[in-house]
């Protein structure tokens, strides 16, 4: 070190030791990890139960959803409609159980289009 910042000035006569062997030095000082014993899941889950948690190994074996590739490019459709209109054509789709884009294309196909 030099002795600008108020550190203590450099020993020239003192041989500085080599990086690498001090970093190697340092390394091996840790202590080797040790394996922690595995977690009881039946209590975790029963204890997690109790406050309206669901476990996520009980959700492990339901197939997870697919997006199904779209058979040709989309394409952005963004309108205004008055409220009644946009509470109309919600309520369409929510009573036949249909997706906004499904109910679209019924009306579409009813009208001969």
């Amino acid at each position: 070190m030099n002795g600008k910042f108020g550190l203590p000035p450099d020993d020239q006569g003192t041989p500085q030791p080599d990086p690498q062997a001090a970093l190697t030095q340092r390394l091996t000082a840790f202590p080797s990890a040790t394996r922690t014993a595995p977690l009881a899941l039946r209590e975790v889950d029963a204890a997690a139960a109790a406050h309206g948690f669901v476990s996520r190994e009980q959700t492990v074996n339901r197939p997870r959803r697919r997006r199904i590739a779209v058979a040709e490019p989309t394409r952005h459709l963004a309108i205004r409609l008055p409220e009644s209109q946009y509470n109309r054509f919600v309520l369409y789709a929510d009573r036949l159980k249909l997706t906004y884009h499904d109910a679209l294309r019924q009306l579409l196909d009813q009208v001969g289009v």
